[in-house]
């Protein structure tokens, strides 16, 4: 039994299938409850309505004993039997009893355990069940006080009448009460079906409405389903627009790859042509070729750079990441650099209170990092001061406790950025300045701190410089998965 329901629930079934075992197990477990009170409700009555009949017979032999001067004398009348001659199978045994238990006519062998047990007939009679002659019997035992000259005296009749018209009787209210059940039961497995029927139209309409689309189509379903799968609806309308947003990210991201990658080929060319024409122009263009192909490698890494810290925000890998340890060894990197050998370097952590940890994407939180000291060395002058600092924010800052979020700066004594531009600059291929640059970098940092649900901008440093400030929250809110990796896109 429990293999034959574990096969019945396998994946391979069906939905109507496992509907409609359901509904066919609740309806016979109710089922074989009515059957069982019906028959209990026919056992009762049948015995019942016999007992009445029992009860009548003993009466009216008990009315034919009579006391005379010579004793009791007893005249048994025929219609007591007839009382009883229901069903020719059925068999009656009797004997009357005078009050010390002695037979006084019929059968001395009928059951006495009462007698043994100190009773005696009574005008209340009362009924007990034996087994007598081979076969079930059902006994009444009723007596009647006699008037006498000397005494009033008891005498008692016990009638036995075996259980053939019982049985009969009960046989026939239990078929009259099961034949409408049945029937009742085959209309209500007809209309259970139909019910389930109509209520897989609303899937039948979403798979035909799926099946039938271009591959291209990802557009929200607009069903109206019933209430009990409209949380799956939402849900897969929910899965098609973040495939809409990742398909238009990717088709973003492929488009401006080719574009920046055929610019930057194509200048390179063209300084390489340059520097075939001889004379003073050749070590002018070909060092031109040389950096551009250093642009072209460092563009590249970034759009790599951020094809991944997307990706990462879509699919939310976050986890504890503690702040303190990944600047200090980002930090500890960056100043191995050849580049970075006369740059002053200087950090601002929190001395106490609790570990700086927030629930993040580690990977994406350094690489925005080193996005943001890389145009820091790239824009600021060769003496340049770069501190790396980390500061609590919001509830709990200050007072020991865990903070709302903590806010990664990265501050430098460059030209900074004029106040007109800053909004520009953190979109793609946006570049200011003489040295100008990908435009990508800060566009990574943007995605990130959108991924994570912070934010971030920029601010004038003093006396001159620039300040990025990326604010990480110290919980992520789960219900916003979807909202984060909208920002990710249009932070980008």
């Amino acid at each position: 039994m429990p293999d034959l329901v574990g096969r019945l629930f396998e994946r391979r079934y069906s939905l109507r299938r496992r509907l409609l075992a359901v509904s066919l197990g609740a309806f016979l477990v109710l089922i074989a409850l009515l059957a069982i009170g019906i028959w209990t409700y026919a056992r009762t009555a049948a015995n019942e309505t016999y007992d009445l009949l029992l009860r009548g017979a003993a009466i009216t032999m008990l009315e034919r004993v009579t006391m005379t001067p010579e004793g009791i004398a007893v005249d048994l009348p025929t219609s007591a039997f007839e009382i009883l001659a229901l069903d020719d199978r059925d068999r009656v045994f009797y004997r009357v009893i005078d009050e010390e238990g002695r037979t006084l006519t019929g059968r001395e062998t009928l059951p006495g355990g009462w007698l043994k047990e100190g009773l005696r007939p009574v005008q209340e009679p009362f009924f007990f069940d034996a087994d007598y002659s081979g076969e079930p019997v059902r006994f009444v035992v009723n007596g009647r006080l006699l008037p006498g000259e000397a005494e009033p005296r008891w005498v008692g009749v016990e009638i036995g009448h075996t259980r053939e018209a019982r049985q009969t009787m009960q046989a026939d209210l239990m078929l009259k009460g099961i034949v409408p059940l049945a029937a009742l039961s085959l209309a209500g497995i007809a209309l259970g079906r139909a019910g389930i029927s109509l209520a897989m139209r609303p899937l039948a309409g979403i798979e035909r409405d799926i099946r039938e689309r271009q591959p291209l189509d990802l557009e929200p379903l607009k069903a109206e389903p019933p209430r009990e799968i409209e949380a799956l609806i939402a849900a897969i309308n929910g899965f098609m627009r973040r495939l809409v947003q990742s398909r238009k990210q990717a088709e973003t991201f492929i488009a401006d790859v080719a574009h920046q990658t055929r610019t930057s080929l194509s200048m390179l060319q063209a300084h390489l042509e340059a520097a075939d024409r001889g004379g003073q122009l050749d070590a002018e263009n070909l060092a031109k070729a040389r950096e551009q192909v250093g642009r072209t490698v460092r563009m590249t890494n970034q759009l790599l750079s951020h094809a991944m810290v997307i990706h990462r925000g879509d699919r939310e890998m976050f986890e504890k990441v503690e702040l303190k340890p990944l600047i200090l060894r980002l930090l500890e990197e960056i100043v191995r650099n050849d580049r970075a050998e006369r740059i002053e370097f200087g950090v601002d952590l929190p001395a106490g209170g609790p570990v700086p940890v927030v629930e993040g994407d580690a990977i994406a939180i350094r690489e925005a990092l080193r996005n943001l000291v890389d145009n820091a060395l790239r824009h600021g002058p060769a003496d340049n001061e770069i501190t790396i600092g980390l500061s609590p924010v919001g509830a709990g800052a200050g007072s020991g406790d865990r903070p709302a979020a903590y806010d990664l700066r990265v501050e430098d004594r460059g030209p900074g950025v004029p106040e007109g531009e800053k909004a520009r600059v953190v979109e793609r291929f946006y570049s200011s300045g003489e040295k100008g640059g990908s435009g990508v970098g800060l566009a990574i940092v943007a995605a990130v701190a959108a991924s994570h649900g912070g934010r971030f901008e920029l601010r004038d440093a003093e006396p001159h410089g620039l300040v990025c400030v990326m604010r990480l929250p110290v919980v992520q809110s789960r219900d916003g998965g979807e909202g984060r990796g909208r920002s990710a896109g249009e932070g980008a």
